[in-house]
């Protein structure tokens, strides 16, 4: 089947699991011989989603300008980035679905009114972090603007089993699942190092709320003989983040640790080939590519208790890779270093694991949805 598909995808300043989607997700259609175009309010830097990302496949992009959108991100200095997304949707949804036989939407995390709305996390409801009557303004002004957009749902799919379980509280919708696409090939590249360091890698976005600082205190510390990199992607507020972290590890006189911000994906395959384990820090991640990343390389993932990185992931590979605190942490290396055996067997089943995140799996289950709608919509309009 072939035809036109636009992506609409808000924001692609931040490059992180999210945009990795879109990019594959648009390769994939590409592949099968759709027309594909993505919708966005914001340019992207080729060179940089080559180092992140490697080569992807070049997709026409059409940059569509929100004055709203501009001045609120203007005025607040960068913030309330819910509410301009959705302002992007609500502006741009109904003349992408005249213009295009099928319309994706990945990023407004809310059943819209596209044929296929792709949920990382329901955008109506608030960060567990933040309180206040300031916060609870904002939530009431996202869930209006969410009401509005969702008027006409299509078909919903969410990128884990937790997140599901959120977008059925938050909407009364029970969504598809379909995992984000992982290139576990390439970093399986490097899973055959036997000789492993005493290292610990931990991927993330440097914002506030992945409570990197906990790494730092509870962990590092108190593992003094092994190293610890802390590597992911920068944002706008990434550089006051940057600096009360390196003033704690100053004042911690932590000289195992050290911060690798941007760093293009050749290097990340090779840190990760080179380590122990993998520490995600303490956040439910919706699904966690960095931690299937690093799975597929041969670390051996420690995650938090709760999101889908946990409840999709490793627990699949053992329960004893979760913690409901960080403090926990070092404690389970321990019992893992000492015993060889259950090393080895813990890398080789993450190993075996990761496969399910495959490219291809991924290509394969969005190209039978996206057929299946296209059936569908095709039928409609001839009965």
């Amino acid at each position: 089947m072939s035809g036109k598909i636009l992506i609409l995808h808000a924001s692609l300043n931040v490059l992180g699991g999210g945009e990795l989607l879109v990019l594959r997700l648009s390769q994939a259609l590409i592949e099968q011989g759709f027309d594909v175009e993505i919708w966005t309010q914001t340019p992207v830097e080729d060179e940089k989603i080559k180092d992140l990302y490697g080569n992807v496949i070049p997709t026409r992009l059409s940059v569509r300008k929100n004055r709203l959108a501009q001045l609120i991100e203007k005025m607040s200095r960068g913030r309330f980035e819910r509410l301009r997304r959705l302002l992007f949707y609500l502006k741009e949804i109904d003349e992408a679905m005249s213009e295009a036989d099928l319309v994706i939407d990945t990023q407004s995390n809310v059943p819209s009114g596209a044929d296929v709305s792709y949920i990382h996390y329901p955008a109506v409801l608030p960060p567990r972090d933040k309180a206040g009557l300031q916060w609870d303004a904002y939530n009431g002004l996202v869930n209006l603007v969410a009401k509005r957009l969702s008027k006409h749902t299509g078909r919903v799919i969410a990128n884990s089993t937790w997140t599901a379980c959120m977008v059925y509280k938050a909407y009364n919708v029970v969504p598809d699942i379909i995992y984000p696409p992982v290139d576990v090939e390439y970093f399986r590249e490097v899973s055959g190092n036997a000789e492993r360091e005493k290292l610990v890698v931990t991927v993330s976005r440097i914002v506030y709320e992945k409570n990197l600082d906990k790494i730092l205190v509870e962990v590092a510390k108190q593992l003094p003989d092994y190293e610890f990199v802390i590597a992911g992607t920068t944002t706008e507020g990434s550089a006051s983040v940057f600096e009360k972290l390196k003033a704690l590890r100053d004042e911690l006189k932590l000289t195992n640790v050290e911060f690798k911000p941007d760093i293009p994906r050749y290097e990340l395959r090779e840190l990760l080939g080179r380590a122990m384990f993998y520490l995600h820090p303490p956040f439910p991640e919706h699904f966690g590519i960095s931690v299937v990343e690093a799975m597929s390389a041969g670390a051996i993932p420690i995650v938090y208790k709760d999101g889908g990185a946990w409840y999709d992931v490793v627990s699949k590979v053992s329960s004893m890779l979760g913690y409901s605190s960080i403090s926990e942490v070092p404690s389970i290396i321990k019992s893992i270093e000492d015993d060889k055996e259950l090393y080895s067997k813990l890398k080789e089943k993450g190993i075996e694991n990761s496969i399910i995140f495959s490219y291809d799996n991924f290509r394969k289950s969005i190209v039978d949805k996206v057929n299946y709608i296209l059936r569908v919509k095709k039928l409609a309009q001839e009965l």
